[in-house]
């Protein structure tokens, strides 16, 4: 498996961000991660050539604030809020600023057990931007339930709209403000309040739980005509969701297989080596994705070589939705771009820009923006998603057969 830290910089190792949102139960979701950032430390002195930063402002209000402010906010807390500020002030809600409690709580939640409602988050525009604070401009949004929490069984549903959590507003609450009032202990209860398109608000009583997230769940189906089709649903890109995967997958091959069928609906994403590594079990060689810097250079990351399933004679059906996210965008899109598979459902989230993420030296860490990725085709899916191959609504009611799935079996005959 690999290592959470890698080297003496204290780097992450890489991932892409569950629709760069936060999960409700606990989870600081955590960007596109790459390795490579100034040795892992913060600098003093910019990266251009204008020498040394002029923090005499900074400290001269700090100096008043801690003398004459009637709170009684320790030294360090005006520094977090300071540096928070400061990241915010890129209006990127992808680029954050963690307190080292923060950082404790994120690297719990990459285990894929947490305790909370089980439910990931985004704040949006009305038009579909990303945005900072919450209010009429900036949404808070639910991009999936997690299958199996408590946010599920209660009826939470991908697309709805938070406007209150125990009754008070979230209006002005930035995201990571908005999920800290909404996670708590198991056995507690909080009250949502949900807007869902033009119905009226509804308040939605959860009971906080102990979220344990299954990477992988197969099983064997059959389409009309009784060929047999391995369906394997993809939860997240854990830190084990490509060694369960790839275990699935033999199991199909040993069977003598020839179609399968990979469910990445309601998937918010993970680990961007877990997307790569699923990827090159259906890519035998080529791009999988492209990032796109600053300065207009991409560069391509291609499939590892050694897939299970890259012949072609094993068809291949792909299911997506509004929930599928990030990493669940970039394997879809590479599949499809590379006429891998072909894509049923929804259009997907939208999520195509990459962070790389540092631990600082006192335990807190940075997660910064610093570029795009693109499909191998160079499509960039950001605020856009992935268009399915055939668009399919899913069904309404309660208990109503997959539509969905049904399409892909008919597909597959």
């Amino acid at each position: 498996m690999q290592q959470r830290f890698v080297g003496t910089n204290n780097k992450r190792p890489p991932l892409v961000t569950r629709a760069g949102a936060l999960l409700l139960a606990i989870t600081l979701a955590v960007g596109v991660y790459t390795l490579g950032y100034n040795n892992g430390s913060a600098s003093s002195t910019p990266a251009g050539a204008s020498g040394a930063i002029d923090l005499s402002r900074f400290n001269e209000v700090l100096d008043l604030v801690e003398q004459r402010h009637v709170g009684d906010e320790t030294e360090q807390q005006l520094i977090d809020g300071a540096i928070r500020g400061l990241v915010e002030s890129l209006n990127d809600p992808y680029s954050q600023y963690l307190t080292s409690e923060e950082m404790e709580v994120m690297i719990g939640d990459l285990s894929g057990s947490f305790e909370g409602i089980g439910a990931v988050i985004e704040s949006r525009s009305p038009a579909g931007d990303s945005c900072t604070a919450i209010g009429p401009d900036c949404y808070l949004l639910v991009v999936s339930p997690i299958d199996g929490s408590p946010a599920k069984a209660a009826g939470i549903i991908s697309g709805d709209r938070v406007t209150a959590v125990d009754g008070v507003s979230v209006d002005g609450e930035t995201l990571d403000s908005a999920v800290r009032k909404v996670r708590g202990a198991k056995g507690t209860t909080v009250v949502i309040t949900v807007v869902r398109g033009e119905d009226a608000p509804k308040d939605i009583s959860i009971i906080r739980d102990v979220i344990v997230v299954p990477a992988v769940e197969p099983k064997q189906l059959s389409t009309t005509a009784g060929d047999p089709v391995g369906y394997i649903r993809l939860a997240e890109f854990s830190e084990v969701a490509s060694e369960q995967f790839r275990t699935a997958l033999q199991k199909v091959i040993d069977a003598d297989t020839t179609r399968i069928i990979l469910d990445l609906r309601d998937n918010p994403g993970g680990y961007l080596s877990a997307a790569l590594s699923i990827a090159s079990e259906f890519i035998g060689d080529g791009v999988v994705y492209m990032e796109e810097t600053s300065n207009g250079k991409r560069t391509e990351t291609r499939a590892s070589g050694g897939g299970l399933a890259t012949d072609p004679s094993i068809k291949l059906v792909v299911l997506i939705n509004k929930g599928s996210a990030s990493a669940s965008e970039i394997l879809a899109g590479a599949l499809q771009d590379r006429g891998r598979a072909e894509l049923v459902g929804e259009t997907s989230f939208g999520k195509g820009v990459v962070q790389t993420f540092i631990d600082l030296s006192d335990g807190s860490g940075l997660k910064l923006t610093i570029a795009k990725w693109l499909t191998p085709n160079g499509t960039w899916v950001h605020k856009v998603g992935i268009a399915p191959d055939y668009p399919v609504a899913p069904a309404t009611a309660q208990g109503a057969d997959d539509l969905v799935l049904t399409k892909a079996l008919d597909l597959l005959k």
